[in-house]
């Protein structure tokens, strides 16, 4: 069998892949990158360390350097600096892929400001692993992070991006969920499908699929609602809408609500034109043809 063979270090800013959960998904590339720069960033210099120890690789605390997202500008100027004295500098974040919902833009963007070469050492991403996972459309997708905190800005968010009617992917904490997937139940076409991916590779690995419909209540059926989440939301297609269950919606929420506050919601919980619900409602409300 052959050797692995790795590019020569050279002089520049490495983003380096490490795995979101389990620590054999580790590339060969990644450890002898760790091992041998010059200089390690991270977000928690403590987090690095433990995972050094893990890992048997040798860094003294000099050689790793805390680079998070309230990193000042004199941070990214040493980093800057150590490089084109020839040093080589790996950019790590606690799991995953750096840059993706973590620190770095500035940093990266500052190196090629510098005319500085800034280089991947590509692996896990929980992005990417979600949405294969997912049974989800592929081709086209849109990543959004983290949802905004307040219920009107998710909904005018997830509004905008609903309508190009591709996949969606969206981190999400444990205590946040349950309100995003309460939002999704109120503006996504029922019919959309949703997967929920707990915990991605570790032991205790959880994935949810379901209708959005069912959002709400999604969450009670799942073993554990703690963890880290990543959200993918399927086709919201709007064109081509279902009326075969128009008639008994609007005969159940004529039980609570009125004619126009039935349009109303099925209006904006459907994405179907007003003027057809109404259509429909007059003969179930006041029994007009």
């Amino acid at each position: 069998m052959n050797e692995f063979v790795f590019p020569d270090i050279k002089a520049g800013l490495y983003i380096v892949s490490l795995p979101i959960g389990c620590l054999s998904d580790i590339s060969f590339r990644a450890l002898h990158m760790l091992s041998n720069s010059d200089y390690v960033a991270g977000e928690d210099t403590r987090n690095v360390k433990s995972l050094f120890k893990l890992l048997k690789i040798s860094k003294s605390m000099k050689e790793i350097i805390s680079y998070h997202d309230h990193s000042s500008a004199n941070t990214r100027r040493k980093i800057i600096d150590m490089i084109k004295e020839g040093k080589s500098v790996a950019l790590v974040c606690d799991a995953g892929t750096p840059l993706i919902s973590d620190p770095g833009y500035k940093l990266v963007n500052n190196a090629i400001e510098e005319g500085l070469e800034v280089f991947t050492v590509p692996g896990p991403s929980s992005v990417i692993s979600a949405l294969t996972v997912s049974g989800l459309p592929t081709d086209i997708f849109s990543f959004l992070g983290f949802l905004p905190s307040t219920k009107s800005k998710k909904k005018k968010l997830l509004g905008t991006y609903l309508k190009l009617e591709n996949s969606l992917i969206i981190f999400e904490s444990g205590k946040r969920l349950q309100k995003t997937l309460e939002v999704l139940s109120e503006t996504c076409n029922p019919s959309t499908e949703i997967c929920i991916c707990r915990e991605l590779t570790k032991f205790n690995e959880e994935i949810t699929r379901f209708k959005a419909e069912e959002g709400a209540e999604v969450i009670k059926k799942m073993r554990s609602s703690k963890g880290e989440f990543v959200v993918i939301v399927g086709k919201n297609e709007t064109r081509d809408f279902d009326l075969k269950n128009l008639d008994e919606r609007l005969k159940k929420l004529k039980k609570s609500m009125s004619m126009k506050g039935s349009v109303d919601f099925l209006a904006e919980r459907l994405k179907i034109p007003r003027k057809t619900i109404y259509k429909k409602a007059l003969t179930i409300f006041k029994g007009k043809n």
